[in-house]
Parts: C-alpha cells; structure tokens; sequence
C-alpha cells in the first residue's frame, strides 16, 4: 500500500494538472481544425422581367423598376411580388408601375416608395440616388427625369442604370466601386448606342454587368411588338465572358465576383405572363 504523504499529494496533483492541461490543448486545437468556415454574405439578386430585379438580404426585399401590365412590353406584372421598398429610375410605365399615368398598380400606396435622388437607408442596404437625364428623344413628358440608383451592402455595390443617356464625367466620379451593373442593352440599341455602352461599362468597370431592357421572345412573339426593341441576340454572339443562369435567381458575394468583367444574363420569372 502506498501511503499518502503531503509530498506524494502535491506530486499526484502536479501530475494531473499536467495531463489536463495536455487534454485541453490537445481538445483546443482540434476544436480549431474542425470549426466551420466562415459564412459568406450572401446577396440574392432576382430578375422579374424587363428591368425590373429583386435585391435581397438579411430579411429585406427592394423591388427595383416594376412595370405596367401589357403597356408597350405585353406581358404583365406578378401579382405575388412583397418587398420592404421600391426604388423607380423614373416615370416611365415600364419603370414605375404606371403611377405616372395613373394606371395605378396594385401595390400603389403598400409599400415605400423611392424616385428621386438622395440617400436612404432600408434594413442594411445603403442607397444612393444620382442624379442623371433619361436618354434623348426620349421622356420629355416628366423632363427627362431618371436617377441612377446605388445600392450597397455586404460589401458589394449594385448600380441599376434605369435609361440614362451616355455617362459624363460627373457620374463617372461618383460611380466607383461598383461591383454589379444593370445596364440597358438591346440590338436595336434603344437606350444606349453601341459606342455609348462601351463607354459606361469601360469607365465604370464593373465586375458583372447584367443586361436589361431587352425584348424577351418567349414573352414577345409578335415580331414588331414592342416596337423599336431587340433581343440581346447579336450583342452577346461572339462574346465569351457570358454566363447564362438557367433560371431568374441567383446569388452574389465578395469572395465570388470574377477578376475579370462578366456578362450574367438571366432567365424572366415564370411569374410574369
């Protein structure tokens, strides 16, 4: 039998002091090894139709650019949409819902209303509204009014161009950063002309620009419907830096954004008819 004496007990203690603090480390490290990685924000973005998207994060919807039902484009609006707030370029059917001719749209007066150049603030999503000048002839009727939305969070900065004419110097300084980039295109170059989009793209330098603004055949078989408006088509033929979603949905972080400019092009909603 060994006997206990205050020098075998101060030994036994050192020990096991010894061994649980191994344990500990030993329990730490592998805690370390296995934790999970880091979340990454996450920003999804939806496209309705025409230039009309959804932005979403951590709870909070924008609805951008809604449309008037079957007024130039023929299809109309979903009837399902919820967002926190909408943020219109200007007073155009296809871009404000048809408030400015008093179409009224069924969510008229539902939900938070946003035109005009500023700064506002929606959940975590900073936005800020330049102010720019709808291309010619065009909008004369509200003074050629539409303003250039900036939309920032999770570190990522979305720009929605609306039908903004050719960029000029002073939008150019205050466009930086911008990660993301809704610009108009079509075939029939309806908003912007061929040299006039490769100006804003080159001097903005987005990492990802998604077109809008476009005749959609699946939505629009009439050939000559809507008029002096084209698909995307011939823009995109011999381009390599498209990505075509298979659907209207996706979503976007910092980590992901490409090196290089991207063209992401999205299906319309099944929603719209």
């Amino acid at each position: 039998m060994m006997l206990t004496t205050p020098k075998n007990i101060a030994s036994f203690f050192l020990i096991l002091g010894t061994l649980y603090a191994l344990t500990a480390c030993q329990f730490s490290a592998d805690s370390q090894e296995e934790a999970p990685p880091e979340k990454l924000e996450e920003v999804g973005i939806e496209y309705i139709a025409h230039a009309s998207f959804i932005l979403s994060y951590n709870g909070k919807r924008l609805l951008l650019d809604p449309f008037a039902d079957s007024t130039w484009i023929s299809y109309t609006f979903p009837r399902n949409i919820q967002a926190d707030a909408i943020f219109s370029t200007h007073p155009h059917y296809d871009h404000d819902g048809g408030i400015f001719r008093d179409l009224h749209p069924y969510w008229e007066g539902k939900i938070p209303f946003y035109q005009d150049p500023g700064k506002y603030e929606i959940g975590d999503f900073k936005i800020e509204g330049l102010k720019g000048k709808h291309c010619d002839p065009y909008g004369k009727e509200f003074g050629q009014k539409n303003t250039i939305f900036i939309f920032e969070v999770a570190g990522l900065r979305f720009a929605h161009w609306g039908d903004n004419g050719p960029i000029n110097d002073t939008l150019a300084a205050s466009l930086t950063d911008i990660d993301v980039l809704m610009l108009p295109i079509d075939d029939s170059y309806h908003i912007l002309k061929a040299d006039e989009t490769a100006e804003v793209i080159q001097r903005i330098g987005p990492k990802i620009v998604i077109p809008m603004h476009y005749k959609i055949p699946a939505l629009e078989p009439t050939p000559d419907k809507p008029k002096n408006l084209e698909s995307i088509d011939a823009y995109f033929k011999n381009k390599d830096n498209v990505t075509r979603l298979e659907g209207h949905k996706t979503t976007l972080n910092v980590a992901g954004l490409p090196s290089t400019l991207q063209y992401l092009i999205f299906e319309h909603s099944p929603a719209v008819k």
